[in-house]
């Protein structure tokens, strides 16, 4: 059966934060180069071990609490107007994992100019520094241009970089960013179509190796991030994972197993990310254009999700939650035995959840409603019989433990929106 993988922090999170740039082209790898950035700059000014790790977590998640993609494409521009909504609803997010904790606060404070000493009065002049590295790095990655080359850019660069020294940056980041800029492979680095690899040799602290605990804590920052993109779904990854892990258990996974399904289930839809809240948010059917969008999204979520090392076994029951036995899924094709038990099991679960569970449009099937579209899918080749066959064995727990899981995300749900609305933004639909 399964091992337990052996998962690193870093490459996680960097995989992690690729998925969040995935969105638009203005937006590829944005957090990895203002990552790269502030981490040169750490590095050179010798700061500890420890602090270039919380810059760099905190770097390329620093957009975490940008959900939506036409709010990523407008935090793009220089004078995006929820910058401070963004900033709390990502802090808000990372905090939940302990090991970001400091990370939440570099990102909660990361679109805060250097002047203004009372602005700061509750933060340590370590902080500050760090903040205004990540502040100066990501103003870098927003005055280039992606099209040019990016040599010929750094004279505008750094001409815009000593304009704000002193003002919205501080003077002793920026002249160590300005000796940086002095060398051509400090610009080739930072616009390397490479720039994973780059970052991944400048890890020289210790590195942390996740426990299943860890793992399901960061399934579940990025469940919510999912999730709560769109109130039609905003419970759905936590009701999924849920389910798929009562199916696995019944089905005599071990418990490592079950644990590692769970956190599958609240990765699953992880290449969500790069559709527009146009196409969430339609309550009626797609048209061919919208769903050929939704049809990338598990191929977005394996491709992420392979590139964390010791992740394959759980990318491939997270991602083919659309192939079908019958060959007739997406987007991979794959039928019969090309599909991992697990896989199945998330399929189910993935269905089930959908058709039980309430959206804001209409109310989640019954049982009676339920098993029929579940058994004519088994008849059709669809569905797995035998996991089919295990979840009416015990619906009504299964079923219960679903919605009590959902309720719970639900209410958090609207917690979360509320702060991030009553820091002045207007989510979609809302």
């Amino acid at each position: 059966m399964l091992h337990q993988p052996t998962v690193m922090l870093d490459n996680l999170v960097l995989s992690l934060s690729d998925s969040l740039d995935l969105i638009h082209p203005s937006a590829v790898d944005h957090q990895q180069r203002v990552a790269y950035i502030a981490l040169r700059i750490a590095k050179t000014m010798g700061h500890r071990l420890h602090e270039q790790a919380d810059l760099m977590y905190a770097s390329v998640l620093h957009d975490v609490g940008v959900l939506s993609v036409e709010e990523k494409i407008e935090s793009m521009n220089m004078h995006f107007e929820n910058e401070e909504s963004h900033a709390e609803a990502g802090a808000d997010l990372l905090r939940r994992f302990a090991v970001f904790d400091m990370a939440s606060q570099l990102v909660r404070l990361h679109h805060r100019p250097w002047a203004g000493e009372a602005r700061w009065s509750e933060t340590s002049d370590s902080v500050r520094v760090l903040v205004n590295m990540l502040y100066l790095a990501d103003h870098v990655d927003r005055f280039v241009k992606r099209e040019p080359g990016i040599l010929g850019q750094v004279k505008t660069v750094c001409g815009e970089v000593s304009r704000r020294a002193g003002k919205e940056f501080s003077p002793e980041v920026a002249e160590c960013f300005l000796e940086l800029a002095g060398q051509e492979s400090f610009w080739l680095d930072f616009a390397s179509p490479r720039i994973y690899s780059v970052l991944s040799g400048m890890v020289q602290w210790p590195r942390m190796e996740l426990d299943l605990n860890g793992l399901e804590q960061i399934g579940k920052i990025f469940c919510r991030i999912v999730d709560f993109r769109s109130r039609f779904t905003a419970t759905h990854s936590a009701g999924v994972a849920t389910v798929a892990q009562k199916l696995a258990k019944r089905m005599h996974f071990s418990e490592r197993e079950c644990r590692l399904m769970l956190t599958a289930g609240y990765l699953h839809d992880l290449g969500k990310v790069a559709v527009p809240n146009s196409i969430l948010d339609k309550p009626g059917n797609l048209d061919s254009e919208e769903f050929d969008v939704i049809r990338a999204h598990t191929y977005h979520t394996y491709h992420i999700l392979t590139t964390i090392g010791g992740f394959e076994e759980i990318a491939k029951w997270a991602s083919f939650h659309h192939e079908r036995l019958n060959g007739q899924g997406y987007p991979f094709h794959l039928k019969g035995e090309e599909i991992p038990l697990g896989s199945r099991i998330m399929c189910v679960a993935d269905v089930f959840t959908a058709l039980t569970e309430n959206r804001p449009y209409r109310k989640g099937t019954n049982r009676d409603e339920t098993l029929p579209i579940l058994q004519n899918m088994v008849v059709s080749g669809s569905l797995d019989e035998s996991i089919v066959g295990t979840l009416v064995e015990d619906y009504e727990e299964i079923d219960r433990v679903r919605a009590s899981v959902q309720e719970v995300h639900a209410i958090e749900y609207t917690d979360f929106m509320g702060q991030k609305t009553g820091a002045g933004h207007s989510p979609s639909r809302i």
